[in-house]
C-alpha cells in the first residue's frame, strides 16, 4: 500500500499496531462546500494546529472501524483501511500497538456495536472520533491528538454552557419573582390587606388577654 503508512496488522510477538485514519470530512452533497471544508481545514489544523472538521476511524488486525448515524440497529461499521468512500483520506496516526488477540478484540468489537447505537450518534458529544477514543482505550493504546475532535469538544463545552447559563438564568428570574411576591404580600399585610398580620402585631379581640395567656374577669 502507498503512503509509507504501516499496516496495523504487522506483528510484532503477540502484539498488533493500532492506527487512526484521520478523513476530511466531504460527503455533503455540494463541492463547493466540501472544498471550503478541506480548505477550512487545511488552514486551522495545518498552519494553525487548532483541528479542524475530521473523521476519524482506527485500523486493528487489518480492519478499519468507525461510527456513523443510522436509524436502526448499530453505528460501528468496518471499511477497508483507508479506503472509506464517504470521506476525503487525510493522514494516518500510529497510537501504539495492543497485546490483545484478535479474538479478545472482537470480543471488544461486539461489545461496542451492541453499545453504540447508530440513532444516539450525536455530532457534538457522542461522533466517530468518540468512539475511536473509547476503542483505543479498550485496546490499551495511545489518545486520539487533542486537534482530531477539538472542534466537536469545545462546541460541546460551549453548548453545555449556554444551557447551563439559561437554566441558571431561568431559575434567578423565578426566585427574584417568588421574593417580589413575598415582599409585595409583607407590604400589604402591614395595611391590613393581607391574609395574616405582620410579625411582632397581635390582632386583639374585645376581652382578650393581651399577655397572650386565658382572660380570666375581675374578682
Amino acid at each position: 500500500r502507498g503512503g509509507g503508512v504501516e499496516r496495523a496488522t504487522r506483528r510484532t510477538g503477540v502484539m498488533s499496531l493500532v492506527t487512526l485514519h484521520v478523513y476530511d470530512i466531504t460527503n455533503t452533497q455540494y463541492e463547493a462546500a466540501n472544498a471550503s471544508i478541506q480548505g477550512l481545514n487545511r488552514f486551522t489544523k495545518d498552519i494553525l494546529g487548532a483541528g479542524g472538521i475530521f473523521h476519524g476511524a482506527v485500523e486493528v488486525n487489518g480492519d478499519e472501524w468507525s461510527f456513523g448515524y443510522c436509524d436502526r440497529g448499530s453505528g460501528v461499521y468496518c471499511c477497508r483501511p483507508r479506503g472509506n468512500t464517504g470521506y476525503t483520506y487525510r493522514e494516518s496516526i500510529p497510537l501504539g500497538v495492543t497485546a490483545l488477540s484478535p479474538a479478545r478484540v472482537r470480543n471488544i468489537l461486539g461489545a461496542m456495536q451492541a453499545a453504540w447505537l447508530g440513532h444516539e450518534y450525536d455530532l457534538l458529544a457522542r461522533n466517530c472520533n468518540h468512539f475511536c477514543e473509547a476503542f483505543a482505550e479498550m485496546l490499551g493504546v495511545g489518545s486520539l491528538p487533542a486537534w482530531v475532535n477539538r472542534f466537536a469538544s469545545q462546541a460541546d463545552a460551549t453548548v453545555a454552557a449556554v444551557n447551563y447559563a439559561s437554566e441558571q438564568t431561568q431559575k434567578f428570574a423565578e426566585d427574584v419573582g417568588n421574593g417580589l411576591s413575598s415582599f409585595g404580600n409583607g407590604i400589604l399585610s402591614l395595611f391590613g390587606a393581607g391574609n395574616s398580620p405582620p410579625r411582632g402585631r397581635t390582632n386583639l379581640s374585645v376581652g382578650a388577654n393581651p399577655n397572650g395567656g386565658p382572660n380570666e374577669g375581675r374578682r
